[in-house]
């Protein structure tokens, strides 16, 4: 894609706790490395993850990876931070949208240890959504999709809070696919082409 990725910011007023920051997504960089590593030593995340990054080289070239799918528009990857007074604080979660043509895309999400429990992912992959159905996003018109390994009830039950029921189960594949896995599909009708730009002239 020829623009620079953007950065989405949490609607205010979204239910959360009055004293919680709002989230901002924003594209990964270079300084993120350290945390990334850092997260990537957690014994819950390595268990669902197929990439494992253990060193600052790693997450450095994991970083441009992100950038090149955006470049190609296959791909937009976001940094989950919370977004404060004093700026944005370090990465708290990752939320990704893949997909190339007119098929749907899929969303995949994961979140650090300090931040589960708080609503973290479900607020992420709720601005997600908004921003897939959107009009001028990249990806508008197409069906965002989900999936996660067979146990993963963490990720289960954000889906589904979400407003992604569980469509189907896909078998075990490997090596692409070493595990079975839950495929949930967003519920929430489309967005027609042109409606939104119309009721924002209106």
């Amino acid at each position: 894609m020829s623009s620079p990725q953007p950065s989405l910011h949490e609607t205010p007023g979204n239910g959360t706790a009055p004293s919680a920051p709002p989230l901002l997504l924003r594209p990964w960089n270079h300084e993120d490395a350290e945390p990334l590593v850092r997260h990537h030593r957690d014994p819950q995340l390595r268990a669902w993850l197929a990439t494992h990054l253990d060193t600052t080289r790693q997450a450095r070239a994991w970083v441009d990876a992100q950038n090149a799918g955006w470049a190609a528009g296959t791909r937009a990857a976001f940094a989950i931070v919370e977004d404060t007074a004093t700026g944005g604080t370090a990465p708290l979660g990752h939320i990704a949208v893949t997909g190339e043509g007119a098929a749907a895309v899929r969303v995949g999400y994961w979140t650090a240890p300090e931040a589960r429990g708080r609503g973290i992912a479900s607020r992420a992959l709720t601005r997600v959504a908004r921003w897939v159905a959107d009009e001028d996003s990249p990806f508008a018109g197409r069906t965002p999709e989900l999936v996660h390994a067979v146990g993963n009830e963490g990720s289960c039950r954000t889906a589904l809070a979400c407003g992604f029921p569980l469509t189907t189960t896909l078998p075990a594949a490997p090596p692409a696919r070493p595990r079975a896995q839950h495929l949930h599909t967003a519920s929430v009708p489309r967005t027609p082409p042109g409606t939104q730009r119309a009721a924002r002239a209106a």
